[in-house]
């Protein structure tokens, strides 16, 4: 008997079918809501786990993505799956080998219901699952995937069900060996890293010499299978230090002031002609005093300032005189 090799790896239902193709029923399954809500934890650490087990056991043949037959439409954490699977394996053969499985199509379920619900998981799941790889990693080579329906009682044995599987297991017979060559480790919750770069730049001046200091940060961008994003801390991995000398060139112009003051002093007398004294009866009045005189000179000259802190004063010149006389009698 040949042996086929399969991994069941993401959705919902993988265990009642893993028993059915194994013909014993070795794992649990639950119908139970929260069996889906876990399910992306779940398939996450499962390839993570099956990356190095693929790598170890390179005969493995195919990918089975299971769904509920009952589900209204594509689940989000399908498509995550999804994208971590192109992450893992690079190469566009690997779809060659995925196909997909409906469980929980009951017997019991009307033939008009069940043909009309596998219309439409053909014709909206379908191309949803196309369009995601090929959004992902640009495959536009697969045009469908083998699709499976089966009863995932297991105490039953639904007829139509072991037809199916049978029809499964000859799908696989017909596959080579999955090249694992290319087969990479990736994050379970990040599908792509982006590293981001910026670069800071602080300046000092003194004189005509600018200092300048340029910092390098790096930061990685994380794009997650839901499409959300997140940010690692800035990180500086490299400095600079650079003086740039620029020439020199007049800041400004001003204007300094002084003044330079000087007094001196004269006597002086008065002969005033007056009264009747005298041998000839002729009288004179004498009058004394200081002639106080003060001079003013006004003095400017030309400051220009450079932007290398030099300074530059230009000669004293004379723009003004003011003289003030006083008279001081005794």
């Amino acid at each position: 008997m040949t042996t086929v090799r399969v991994d069941v790896i993401i959705g919902n239902g993988k265990s009642s079918l893993c028993n059915l193709l194994l013909g014993k029923k070795l794992f649990s399954d639950s119908d139970r809501p929260e069996s889906e809500t876990k399910s992306t934890k779940e398939d996450r650490k499962h390839i993570i786990q099956m990356v190095q087990y693929i790598k170890e056991h390179p005969e493995l043949q195919a990918i089975l993505i299971v769904f509920n037959f009952h589900q209204p439409k594509l689940p989000s954490y399908v498509s995550q799956m999804i994208k971590l699977l192109c992450n893992i394996f690079s190469s566009s053969d690997i779809w060659r080998h995925v196909a997909l499985v409906w469980s929980k199509c009951y017997y019991y379920i009307p033939k008009d219901i069940k043909k009309n619900q596998i219309m439409i998981n053909n014709t909206e799941f379908m191309p949803n699952i196309l369009e995601l790889v090929k959004e992902t990693n640009g495959n536009t080579s697969i045009k469908s995937f083998p699709t499976f329906y089966i009863d995932s009682d297991f105490k039953r044995q639904d007829p139509e069900s072991i037809e199916e599987i049978d029809r499964l297991i000859a799908w696989v017979h017909s596959l080579p060996p999955i090249d694992v060559s290319e087969v990479k480790a990736a994050d379970p919750k990040i599908k792509k890293t982006i590293e981001e770069k910026d670069i800071r730049k602080s300046s000092v001046t003194e004189g005509n010499i600018e200092h300048v200091k340029t910092e390098y940060y790096k930061r990685n961008k994380y794009i997650h299978y839901d499409e959300s994003v997140t940010f690692s801390n800035w990180e500086k991995y490299d400095e600079k230090n650079e003086d740039i000398i620029h020439p020199k060139k007049l800041l400004k112009k001003e204007i300094e002031k002084k003044k330079n003051q000087g007094s001196s002093n004269g006597n002086f007398v008065t002969d005033l002609s007056g009264g009747l004294f005298g041998p000839k009866k002729r009288s004179w009045r004498v009058q004394v005093g200081v002639t106080r005189t003060t001079t003013i000179d006004y003095y400017e000259r030309e400051i220009r300032i450079y932007n290398d802190n030099s300074v530059e004063e230009g000669s004293w010149r004379k723009v003004d005189t003011k003289v003030n006389s006083t008279v001081i009698r005794y």
